[in-house]
């Protein structure tokens, strides 16, 4: 009887460490990123549609995933409503359990979100929907939308004025709308009280700004030498005077590889070439960096019309308040660059 009694002890034992080794391998045995060795984490995008099996076939096509067997059980006996669209985060050796309950509660990993140069507003929305799980013609359809850009003081040509540049984190599933209200969000809290007073005593709209901005920052990377162009272009929009803006002259190539303005380029016919026409062009030829905008906020007053590279090719300029001022310092700035390719021939 005795041996009888061990006996079922004995397979009552063995079947349930066998059921508990089981459930211990559904739930809790690493599964996902499985790699003693490892301490990298992976990341899960998990799209606005994706069910369960979306998810699977995701991991395993990866290779992030030991067992598949096991994690469909136990999305089996969790029962688990569908995952939550978002970017997650695998750290290694994760259990299976751990990693249903959070796609299925939505225990995401913020994304970042960046917007830097960039020359057109559907260029904008391609970049942002690159980082996020929108499409860009949402995107463009939000930004580009008339009722929006009215209440900016804004049109389509000069669209590209209601960015600023960004580096913020958001969640990697969001609407077009919503990345919407981040945009004008990171706009109004760069637009603060002070730099809406200094955008007052400029005499220009916060979209002229943008405008003036985009084409200063293409002139120069000197900080105070933008400060110094900027008084240029202010003093010849108030005796309007053709800005004759070299990086105007280049955006209407739509070539910005172009190294050199050529007087051919200058002839172009374009509402953006300051050659042209007088007046700042209709939009913003980039999204201006805020270091360019401080500049023009920060314009230095002088009686400056004209300016003209330095033939030390440092990057800043000379400066004239005439056009025959002008002339010495652009033929000696041609001599140098003469002789700087000339130099550079004979050493091929």
């Amino acid at each position: 009887m005795k041996k009888i009694l061990l006996s079922v002890i004995l397979v009552l034992l063995l079947l349930g460490g066998g059921v508990g080794y089981y459930f211990y391998k559904v739930f809790l045995a690493a599964n996902i990123n499985a790699d003693p060795t490892s301490t990298t984490y992976k990341y899960l995008y998990v799209e606005p549609n994706d069910t369960w099996t979306d998810v699977v076939t995701k991991l395993d096509s990866s290779g992030w995933v030991l067992s598949v067997d096991y994690l469909e059980k136990c999305i089996a006996y969790l029962e688990k409503k569908v995952p939550v669209c978002g970017k997650y985060d695998l750290e290694p050796n994760l259990g299976n359990r751990n990693f249903v309950n959070r796609l299925a509660y939505g225990l995401t990993n913020k994304a970042k979100l960046q917007l830097k140069m960039t020359r057109y507003t559907p260029w904008v929305a391609r970049n942002l929907s690159r980082q996020l799980a929108v499409d860009s013609a949402s995107l463009a359809d939000v930004f580009l939308a008339d009722t929006l850009l009215r209440k900016y003081g804004l049109d389509k040509q000069s669209s590209l004025a209601l960015f600023v540049r960004m580096d913020t984190a958001v969640q990697w599933c969001m609407s077009a709308k919503e990345v919407e209200t981040v945009v004008l969000d990171a706009r109004r809290r760069f637009w603060n009280p002070v730099r809406m007073e200094k955008a007052r005593r400029t005499g220009l709209s916060l979209k002229d700004i943008h405008i003036l901005a985009s084409i200063v920052e293409e002139e120069t990377n000197n900080a105070e030498d933008r400060k110094m162009v900027a008084g240029v272009y202010l003093n010849r929009l108030k005796k309007r005077m053709p800005l004759q803006a070299c990086p105007t002259a280049r955006y209407a190539t739509s070539d910005f590889t172009l190294n050199r303005v050529l007087k051919k380029h200058t002839q172009i016919d374009s509402p953006y070439n300051t050659y042209k026409y007088a007046g700042l062009p209709p939009g913003p030829i980039r999204i201006p960096s805020g270091a360019a905008i401080d500049a023009v906020l920060d314009f230095i007053s002088h009686k400056y019309l004209y300016f003209c590279a330095k033939p030390d090719f440092s990057g800043t300029h000379n400066y004239a308040t005439n056009y025959v001022e002008h002339s010495c310092n652009a033929r000696a700035y041609q001599k140098a660059l003469n002789k700087r390719l000339r130099e550079q021939r004979a050493k091929k």
